[in-house]
């Protein structure tokens, strides 16, 4: 459910509208209102209900039949800044005149000259609404809206980013609590604020079942809020949760819906941490951790495998993420390569790192298949190889140098886990920055680079010396091709490349670069490269024919063929 106001364009759309559209365009529709009435109905779904009675409303009587239908619901965005004081009138009444239809309210309370409350009578009324997003600066008037909202009849999820409501914390959880139908509540609060409830009786549980919070809460705290939602399926804690060794006093819960978990923390210990998820009991299905912690056992990974066997049997989906900086000094658990066990190739589980200028991620999750292994129709045939799959995405490269930081921070990497798949999704890429990256990772096998620049001088010699015919880099994604020099860098860089992939090739002709790489390949004697692939949206079967004419006229391949799958072209040869 939406609690703000998508705004319309028609690449938003979703592929069921736009096929829609398409079926309806190809039955020859000269005039708008010919299209469907549920096309129409999912247009709207995109605009602010005010905006469509503007927009639609004294148009024809098609228009007018569809603004006065039952089934239109709208979406309505309370804000004073779009509609002035001469518009106003005009608003409420037609807000009044349409309360059985609207759907979700977003709204701010408290700021100078905003009544929008006294427009409303929170109550039978508002029979279809399900949904309402809350900002305030006021306590007082939150805690009046919250009494209102328990007559709703249809309040599934509610919002609440409250800007100063320090000595009303309690109160607000308890009306929260009362709301009779609420399934989702989400609560934003950027600071520290003490939560003194009671531990909940039996009558005073709730209905919800999805609690996002992105307030700073204690152990002790969560476990007095989920003694109110006993039905609870999802919990995120978006902001840091305090685990401490006082964890140790609190009394189990017994959770047994709840099959997600999502935790964010900050310096806390494993032992901590795995003593926090025993004091839940549930039938966890998809737990995701972040941490940002000194405390490097949580890269310990049989430390992980005994808490899943034993405390979480039935996780399906695990989702890691271990943040070091740069500014702190980390002692290495000792052993590297600790993820690619049976227990997580079993699972595909995999462990990816991502390095900026400020950090290193360490990541573990569900394995997603990569550029590489895609295949369709037989015309890449690869097979997955989990223990050989841990992959670095270098986020900041320095604009000249291959600098010390991230110098540093391979270092650092390599001492957990080798590196079998690299991406650099940095655009510009100094050739000489590239090169050093690549030699300090000797297992790499597949290179995925946004695009190279060529604006320092490049000696090709110099490239084939400096990797010594040591790169065991078979698969190369350049998503970005300005110049058909990269091509031959990128193979004197990868001299036994199998696989070679772009995207876009800025500013040429595809059949004239296609015909360079080919006299390239030829004029190397190349052995290794059997496989290309281009993003050409053009291309149709004229264009094949052409190239097949150009390829066999120059004999440039043997053995080859050339397949169009959507809008890449694959030529593969023996």
């Amino acid at each position: 459910m939406d609690q703000v106001k998508r705004k319309f364009t028609f690449n938003q759309l979703s592929n069921e509208v736009t096929k829609k559209l398409q079926n309806n365009f190809a039955r020859t529709i000269t005039f708008i209102e010919n299209l469907s009435n549920e096309i129409f109905y999912e247009i709207f779904d995109y605009l602010d209900g005010y905006e469509i009675y503007n927009t639609f409303s004294n148009l024809n009587h098609h228009f007018q039949q569809l603004l006065d239908s039952p089934s239109l619901i709208l979406k309505i965005k309370l804000d004073n800044s779009t509609y002035n004081e001469s518009s106003m009138n005009n608003y409420q009444q037609y807000l009044l005149r349409n309360k059985h239809k609207i759907f979700s309210i977003e709204f701010e309370l408290g700021f100078e000259k905003n009544n929008h409350l006294s427009w409303f009578t929170f109550d039978l009324s508002l029979s279809r609404l399900e949904s309402i997003y809350i900002g305030s600066n006021q306590s007082d008037i939150l805690i009046s809206l919250l009494i209102n909202l328990a007559d709703l009849p249809r309040l599934l999820s509610l919002t609440i980013r409250p800007l100063n409501i320090l000595e009303y914390l309690n109160d607000i959880y308890r009306l929260i609590f009362a709301l009779p139908v609420l399934k989702s509540f989400i609560f934003f609060l950027d600071r520290y604020v003490t939560i003194s409830l009671p531990m909940a009786i039996n009558q005073q549980l709730s209905t919800i079942e999805h609690l996002v919070t992105y307030q700073y809460c204690s152990v002790n705290e969560l476990f007095i809020i989920l003694s109110y939602i006993p039905q609870i399926r999802c919990l995120k804690i978006g902001n840091n949760l305090d685990i401490d060794t006082n964890i140790q006093t609190i009394l189990p819960i017994t959770l047994s819906n709840l099959v997600d978990i999502s935790i964010t923390m900050d310096d806390a210990k494993f032992d901590e941490f795995e003593l926090f998820i025993r004091k839940i009991h549930a039938k966890l299905k998809i737990l995701r951790v972040t941490i940002q912690s000194e405390h490097i056992d949580f890269l310990n990974a049989h430390q992980w495998e005994q808490l899943i066997f034993k405390s979480l049997p039935q996780l399906e989906e695990f989702y890691f993420r271990y943040i070091e900086s740069f500014a702190e000094e980390y002692k290495y658990p000792g052993v590297s390569d600790q993820f690619i066990t049976s227990f997580w190739i079993e699972r595909q589980w995999t462990f990816e790192i991502k390095i900026d200028n400020e950090s290193i991620d360490y990541i573990v999750r569900p394995y997603r298949k990569r550029w590489y292994e895609y295949t369709q129709d037989n015309i890449l045939n690869s097979s997955v190889e989990y223990a050989k799959s841990t992959r670095l995405t270098i986020e900041y490269i320095n604009d000249i140098d291959f600098d010390e930081d991230l110098q540093m921070g391979m270092t650092r990497i390599l001492t957990v886990a080798q590196i079998y798949s690299l991406d650099i999704p940095v655009e510009n890429v100094y050739v000489d920055v590239l090169i050093e990256i690549v030699r300090l990772l000797p297992e790499l096998t597949t290179l995925k680079i946004h695009s190279l620049s060529l604006h320092k001088p490049i000696m090709l010699n110099f490239i084939q010396l400096s990797m010594n015919y040591t790169s065991k880099v078979r698969k190369v994604y350049l998503l970005t091709m300005n110049e058909i020099e990269e091509f031959s860098i990128l193979l004197n860089l990868c001299p036994f490349m199998k696989y070679f992939k772009v995207d876009y090739t800025k500013q040429m002709d595809f059949k004239f670069l296609l015909q360079c790489i080919l006299k390239k390949i030829k004029h190397d004697c190349n052995e290794y490269l059997r496989l290309l692939c281009f993003r050409v949206p053009t291309a149709d079967d004229e264009m094949i024919q052409k190239l097949n004419r150009m390829i066999d006229l120059e004999k440039l391949l043997w053995n080859y063929k050339i397949k169009r799958v959507a809008e890449n072209l694959y030529i593969e040869w023996l």
